[in-house]
């Protein structure tokens, strides 16, 4: 009888762990899902909020605004911003920004993009824990600057600074002259969060060099065109080339079909101006339907040759409006 007891009260224990065990499982794996659920939530509202950022992009100009958000890392890619394992796919997506978003605030900028006139809104999308340095004495560097919103973490600097590691997550140099050496105090950084572009144009049109950081020293990423100010901005927030190129060849696509609309009215125009006064105005239409047709067909694709033309057509058709509004002609746009 003893031995039976004993047992018993063995048994008893064992049942007792068992199942405290598979009840501390239970609620283990309830807490687990429940985290998983509340984490996923999070994501989908942060990614919500970016998609009420890039559609309203779309109707607002010259802004910036600082825009709270739970702490979340956002990967931005061509057409794609994912955060986690949630991910939205955009058509034509016109948004410049560094391939990954840290922290719980966003700093947004929109720009017109107009090449005379406005063909799109250009989106800019950063954080304010990515360290930008701008270093340059030229014009063009200073009117970068001030283009910049004041919200974000960066530097202006007319000579090369002695740079120390701030601890930032991704440093980015904006270079305005020679590349300059890579500094002692960023060489323990991972590769990727180093990146560095160098500007050699005016606020017109120019090229761009990206750089990225490898090991204690800089790596050629490749060269690209940039056309007007907000077209340089877009380099600047866009770490990696292929994202860059990937905005500006959809930014070119809105050029085509915008320039497309202007051609048709501009052809309409001309037909009415056949009496009196409006006479006149006919030759600077005619001449404005060249520019249009010249810069439709070198938006049909982005590259430096391109980039040249509708620079030059964008100016002489600047002048073909300014000459229409002198004489009280219907503006070409």
């Amino acid at each position: 009888m003893i031995n039976k007891k004993g047992f018993e009260i063995q048994f008893n224990w064992i049942f007792v762990l068992v199942a405290g065990a598979a009840i501390i499982l239970f609620f283990t794996v309830v807490v687990i899902k429940q985290k998983s659920v509340s984490e996923t939530s999070t994501k989908a509202t942060v990614l919500k909020s970016m998609e009420a950022i890039i559609t309203g992009a779309g109707v607002s100009t010259d802004t910036t605004n600082v825009i709270d958000i739970p702490d979340s890392d956002i990967e931005v890619n061509c057409g794609r911003v994912s955060i986690g394992g949630v991910s939205k796919s955009y058509q034509s997506l016109l948004l410049f920004a560094p391939s990954l978003i840290k922290g719980n605030k966003l700093v947004t900028q929109t720009l017109a993009f107009s090449v005379p006139y406005r063909a799109a809104n250009l989106l800019y999308i950063t954080s304010p824990q990515l360290r930008y340095i701008i270093i340059g004495d030229s014009e063009l560097a200073k009117e970068i600057n001030r283009s910049m919103p004041s919200e974000l973490k960066k530097e202006f600097h007319k000579s090369v600074p002695e740079i120390k590691n701030l601890n930032n997550y991704k440093i980015r140099f904006v270079l305005f002259g020679n590349i300059i050496d890579f500094p002692k105090a960023l060489e323990k950084m991972p590769d990727s969060d180093v990146t560095a572009i160098k500007i050699d144009g005016n606020s017109e049109k120019g090229t761009i060099e990206f750089w990225q950081k490898e090991g204690n020293s800089w790596l050629p990423k490749g060269t690209s065109p940039y056309i007007g100010k907000q077209s340089l901005i877009g380099a600047i927030y866009a770490d990696a080339i292929d994202v860059y190129e990937c905005n500006m060849r959809n930014a070119f696509s809105r050029l085509n079909l915008v320039t497309k609309i202007y051609d048709e009215r501009t052809k309409k125009l001309m037909e009415g101006a056949v009496f009196g006064r409006q006479f006149e105005c006919s030759q600077f239409y005619s001449n404005a339907l060249n520019q249009l047709n010249s810069i439709f067909a070198a938006s049909s694709n982005f590259n430096k040759e391109n980039i040249d033309v509708i620079s030059d057509s964008a100016r002489l058709l600047s002048g073909e409006n300014r000459n229409a509004q002198i004489y009280s002609c219907t503006l070409i746009y």
